[in-house]
């Protein structure tokens, strides 16, 4: 990424972390990204002038008169109905050779709805699995654990409730995915021929871990522009949100 006329470059660092850098700037908004040395950042922690980012990729061979630049902006995504079938890393961009989405940008991780303003959850998503519809019924509007032991395929669940579920949108949002992982989720949608109406974001084991931790976000705002704007019915599938904890705890490991 280069930088314009309009973005803010600082030159001297005062820490350095495993995970995070401090730099004196102004005018700096919290989740503002940036670059450290070429590397993508994010505002985690302002204090007066002191702005610490996080750098995903670690700061292994920053010094401290690396170039920080600064964006103006925190993460978005560019939202429209070419976002179906398509797959995506933790910050929007395609990973399946595919072209670059055109739409609206908008930023991810924004308010969320008024609780006293939501209907009361009431409409199922039938799955067509029993287990789930029986005992664990998906409701429109819910958010419900799946639980499983490292040796079950709740990949193939996962892919499985996908499949089977009555709606018109499916984001899966996978987090520390391996690549074979990765490819049975691509296989399987384009085998079943219901690519189209599923949209995902992925970060793998050989993405940076801390990654992991914009892609909720990204899935939801997604998931929103669809059943807001569009009135679509849309299921969000989230794996392995262990791993996304594990995210954070590397993060806050790395933090001192």
């Amino acid at each position: 990424m280069t930088s314009t006329a309009f973005q803010k470059v600082y030159t001297k660092l005062t820490q350095i972390t495993k995970a995070t850098c401090t730099v004196k700037a102004t005018g700096v908004g919290f989740d503002e990204l940036a670059t450290v040395s070429g590397r993508l950042a994010q505002v985690v922690k302002i204090m007066d002038d002191s702005v610490t980012l996080q750098i995903f990729s670690g700061t292994e061979g920053i010094a401290t008169d690396a170039e920080v630049v600064f964006f103006g902006r925190p993460p978005t995504l560019k939202v429209s109905d070419d976002l179906a079938g398509r797959f995506f890393n933790a910050y929007g961009d395609p990973i399946d050779g595919g072209p670059a989405v055109q739409g609206r940008e908008v930023e991810i991780g924004g308010p969320s709805v008024n609780p006293v303003r939501r209907e009361e959850p009431s409409e199922l998503i039938a799955t067509g699995i029993a287990g789930i519809d029986l005992n664990n019924t998906l409701v429109t509007g819910q958010k419900i654990p799946f639980f499983a032991d490292p040796d079950q395929p709740y990949n193939q669940v996962m892919a499985t409730v996908a499949l089977r579920t009555h709606a018109d949108k499916i984001i899966l949002g996978g987090m520390g995915l391996s690549n074979d992982d990765f490819l049975f989720y691509k296989d399987t949608f384009e085998n079943a021929g219901m690519i189209d109406k599923i949209i995902s974001f992925i970060n793998t084991t050989d993405d940076p871990p801390v990654e992991r931790l914009l892609v909720p976000d990204m899935a939801l705002t997604a998931a929103e522009y669809f059943a807001i704007e569009k009135n679509e019915k849309v299921l969000v599938l989230l794996t392995d949100l262990t791993l996304y904890c594990d995210a954070l705890s590397i993060v806050s490991n790395r933090m001192d």
